[in-house]
C-alpha cells in the first residue's frame, strides 16, 4: 500500500517541480529533489519499530512514503532535462541513458543484496535490522549526489532561452492547453516499459514467492539479473540511436515484446520452472531495456525548452502510476482470482499492443515536427 501511495504522488511532485524547474531553473530544483528523496530514506533506515512506538511508526513510514513519491516524480525527468539540454549538438539519447542505466543497476543491486542477506543472515536478523540497510545506504549516496549537483552550472539551453526571453510565466497551463497530444503520446511510450519493468523485475520476487513457492532467494537473484541485462541494454540501444531512429527501435523491441508473450500465454515454455523464468525474464529485459533507452531522449524531443521539465515530468509520472504504481494491487489481485499468471500476461499483452499502434503514431508525429 504504500508504495502505491508513493506512486499515486509522483504526478503532484512531478507537475509542481517540474512547473518551478522551467519557470527558475533546473539546477536547483534538480537539487531539490534529490534532497527530498534523501531525507526519507534515512529516516525509514532509523525510524524505531511499531513494538517500540506504535502507530508513529506507522505515520513515519507513510510520510516519508509520500515525500519519496512527490520528490522522485521529479527527479530523473530533471535529470534528464538537464542532461540533453547541455549535449543538446551531441548524442543526447545516449548520454541520458545513463540515468536510467544507473536506476537499473540500483535495482540490481539492491535485489542482489536482498538475495545475500536473504543467504546469509537469519529470519530474525533480518527483520530486526538488516531491511535497514538498503535505505542507509540509499540516503548516504543521495547526499553525495546533493552536494555534486549544488556545484553544477545551469544547463545551456535554459540561459540561451532565459536570455532570449523564450520561457513562459505559467508553464503547466501552456502544457496542459497547447501540448495535449504530446502529453497522451509520451504517457503511452512509457506505461509499458513501466509496467514489464515493474511486473518482471520490481514485484516479480513477490509473485513468485506468494504465488509460485519459489525461495525469496532465488526469486531476488531473477529479479537482479534482470535488471542488470535492462541496464546493459539501455546503453547499447541508447549507441544505436545514433544510426536507427529511435521510434524504429521502440516498434522493433515492442513487437519482440508481443511475441514473447504470445508464446508464454500459448504455454510454449513452462513459467512454474525457474530457469524458464530466468531466460523470459533476461531475453526480456533486452527488450524493455531497448524501449528504456531512447524512450527519454523521445520525451525531450516532445516538449520545448519553455514546457520541458514539467512535460517530461508529467509524461514519466502518470506513466509510472499507471504501469507501475497499481501493479501490485491488479497483479496480486488477478493473480488471487485466476491463480494463473496468464492473467497478468495478457494484460501486458493488450498494454503492448496499445504502446505499438502509439508508437507508430509518434514516429509519423516526430518527422512531421
Amino acid at each position: 500500500m504504500t508504495v502505491t501511495i508513493s506512486y499515486m504522488l509522483r504526478p503532484v511532485g512531478a507537475l509542481v517541480l517540474g512547473n518551478l524547474g522551467d519557470k527558475y531553473g533546473r539546477k536547483s530544483i534538480f537539487s531539490l529533489s534529490i534532497l527530498l528523496t534523501a531525507i526519507p530514506s534515512l529516516i525509514i533506515g532509523i525510524t524505531p519499530t511499531y513494538e517500540q512506538i506504535g502507530l508513529w511508526a506507522v505515520c513515519i513510514l507513510v510520510v516519508s512514503r509520500i515525500l519519496q513519491g512527490f520528490s522522485s516524480g521529479a527527479e530523473m525527468p530533471g535529470a534528464v532535462t538537464f542532461i540533453a539540454e547541455n549535449y543538446a549538438k551531441k548524442n543526447y539519447y545516449f548520454y541520458v541513458a545513463w540515468i536510467p542505466f544507473g536506476a537499473n543497476i540500483s535495482i540490481a543491486l539492491g535485489t542482489y543484496l536482498i538475495h545475500q542477506m536473504v543467504g546469509h543472515m537469519s529470519k530474525q536478523t533480518l527483520y530486526a535490522y538488516g531491511w535497514r540497510i538498503p535505505f542507509l545506504v540509499g540516503s548516504l549516496l543521495a547526499v553525495i549526489g546533493f552536494y555534486i549537483r549544488k556545484n553544477i552550472a545551469e544547463s545551456d539551453e535554459f540561459k540561451a532561452a532565459l536570455l532570449h526571453h523564450k520561457l513562459t510565466k505559467t508553464p503547466l497551463v501552456e502544457l496542459f492547453t497547447q501540448y495535449k497530444r504530446q502529453l497522451i503520446m509520451g504517457i503511452t511510450l512509457v506505461i509499458l516499459a513501466s509496467m514489464l519493468t515493474s511486473v518482471f523485475h520490481v514485484f516479480l520476487p513477490n509473485l513468485l514467492v506468494k504465488f509460485m513457492h519459489v525461495t525469496l532467494e532465488n526469486a531476488s537473484l531473477v529479479s537482479a539479473v534482470g535488471a542488470l541485462t535492462i541496464a546493459v541494454a539501455i546503453i547499447i540501444f541508447a549507441l544505436l540511436s545514433r544510426v536507427i531512429r529511435p521510434t524504429s527501435i521502440v516498434k522493433f523491441a515492442i513487437c519482440g515484446v508481443i511475441l514473447l508473450l504470445v508464446v508464454m500465454l500459448c504455454g510454449v515454455v513452462n513459467l512454474e520452472s525457474i530457469r524458464s523464468m530466468m531466460l523470459i525474464v533476461i531475453v526480456l529485459s533486452i527488450l524493455v531495456g531497448a524501449i528504456n533507452g531512447v524512450y527519454w531522449g523521445i520525451l525531450v524531443d516532445l516538449f520545448p525548452v519553455a514546457v520541458r521539465y514539467s512535460g517530461v515530468a508529467a509524461c514519466f509520472s502518470i506513466a509510472s502510476l499507471i504501469g507501475a504504481g497499481l501493479t501490485p494491487l491488479w497483479t496480486s489481485s488477478l493473480m488471487l482470482k485466476t491463480h494463473n499468471y496468464n492473467s497478468i500476461i495478457l494484460v501486458c499483452l493488450i498494454t503492448s499492443i496499445i504502446s505499438l499502434l502509439n508508437a507508430f503514431y509518434l514516429a509519423r508525429h516526430l518527422r512531421q515536427n
